[in-house]
């Protein structure tokens, strides 16, 4: 599946052919993600590239996870997913990642877009959730400029390099969707 996000950038399924590119994409990166990720210290291989991406077919063959590569000018530059999808409770949560030198140019705010569209519209969702850490100015400027609902912070929620960070949790209703889409036709 790939959805298109303008001429030159889209969100293409996640596959474990794409692991080599992935892994060196992760590589070149790690000290800018390892900031707020912790898996990146994890990641030491192509092959773990390889099994992490397979384990993300299974989730989605599941219905649990919907993972995308964010591709520009035809190079994966980052990923995007819907996680730890409920379909009892209508939930997913987005995380998002992107190479240090593919920021600034929009690609985030266009790709959650994207997958709030592709997670109401058609996963039939009733909420997503963004979490950010409290320090990543430029992740949780994203659902604070696509107008997520600010619903606290969940303190050391995450443990990263050794330390837990405190998140702030974001949530959009699929009725905000539809009220937001309805404004922009």
């Amino acid at each position: 599946m790939i959805i298109s996000l303008n001429e030159n950038t889209a969100l293409i399924f996640n596959q474990a052919s794409h692991a080599a590119e992935l892994f060196a994409l992760v590589d070149s990166n790690r000290s800018h993600l390892s900031r707020f990720l912790p898996w990146v210290p994890h990641m030491l291989s192509v092959k773990d590239m390889e099994r992490y991406l397979l384990n993300c077919e299974k989730l989605n063959r599941e219905g649990l996870d919907t993972s995308f590569n964010i591709l520009q000018q035809r190079r994966i530059v980052g990923r995007i997913g819907l996680s730890y999808i409920n379909k009892a409770n209508k939930t997913a949560n987005i995380g998002y990642w992107l190479a240090q030198k593919a920021q600034g140019a929009g690609l985030i705010s266009k790709a959650v877009k994207a997958l709030l569209g592709f997670g109401f519209e058609e996963l039939d969702l009733n909420r997503i959730e963004i979490k950010a850490a409290t320090t990543n100015l430029r992740s949780k400027a994203i659902p604070e400029k696509l107008g997520f609902h600010f619903e606290g912070i969940l303190r050391e929620a995450e443990w990263v390099n050794n330390e837990p960070l405190d998140l702030m949790l974001y949530s959009m209703l699929g009725s905000e969707w539809t009220k937001g889409q309805e404004k922009t036709s």
